[in-house]
């Protein structure tokens, strides 16, 4: 289970209004904002509108409903003071739980997990095994979900303090039709040969897509009341989620 709450466990819409404002300015992520609600809750916000929150929601809920981890979004509703302090004037955007992240460069403390990951490069599925990072293998997964899901760029991943890979940033996801899987990078060994475990996972992939109901679906790109989303984004949403399914469909019954 994963030590953060699942998007189905928090509010639909978030409604910020005399919220605390801090800018996230680690690792350069310019623009990012951490608001800190009434109740103590922090919450990483991209200001990046509906539209993009919205494509980010729909794939975090296909994502936790398969099992993956995933970052949990909602949207959120910002005040006119609050809209003003951060500078924007569109008020409906995406929040994201926010999560520690482990550092990127070094262990913390001995027998930390992540000392595996340290200059160590992963080309291939099977450069995961021994890791004692939970969920490392749903960053293979995503970045095989974003040919099937149509990306215009993989989603992201961290590192949790709890030493969990969590999926993060795929706002990209549902931008077009779907791609063929050997595309992705671990789909084939890095000097080019077939790699059985990279096309297996690969299937898996499909199979958990597959899996999805037609009600899953649907609760996936449902839009709480009072948000609105532009309606050609909500139609070309539906109609590349149609298309992904039946294309990892397809595959999952080879």
């Amino acid at each position: 289970m994963p030590t953060f709450p699942l998007v189905s466990e928090l509010p639909t819409v978030l409604e910020a209004s005399g919220w605390s404002w801090q800018r996230f300015d680690l690792y350069n992520h310019d623009g990012f904002w951490i608001g800190t609600d009434l109740e103590g809750n922090r919450w990483l916000t991209k200001l990046r509108r509906v539209e993009y929150a919205y494509r980010e929601i729909v794939f975090d809920r296909l994502a936790q409903r398969m099992g993956w981890s995933c970052q949990s979004t909602t949207f959120l509703q910002l005040s006119s003071a609050d809209a003003d302090y951060l500078g924007v004037t569109e008020r409906v955007h995406g929040a994201h739980w926010f999560l520690d992240e482990h550092s990127r460069d070094r262990a913390c403390s001995s027998g930390c997990p992540f000392e595996f990951c340290l200059d160590r490069p992963f080309t291939s599925i099977d450069d995961f095994d021994g890791c004692g990072i939970k969920n490392l293998l749903d960053w293979p997964k995503a970045d095989f979900a974003a040919c099937l899901f149509g990306a215009n760029e993989p989603s992201d991943r961290l590192i949790t303090v709890d030493h969990e890979l969590v999926i993060i940033d795929s706002e990209q996801m549902f931008a077009s039709s779907p791609c063929a899987l050997s595309g992705c990078a671990w789909w084939s060994t890095s000097d080019g040969e077939s790699s059985p475990s990279g096309r297996a996972l690969a299937l898996e992939v499909c199979r958990d897509i597959h899996g999805l109901t037609a009600d899953d679906l649907e609760q996936a790109l449902s839009v709480p009341r009072g948000i609105k989303v532009p309606t050609r984004r909500l139609k070309d949403t539906r109609s590349r989620l149609k298309a992904s399914y039946e294309f990892a469909s397809e595959r999952a019954a080879l």
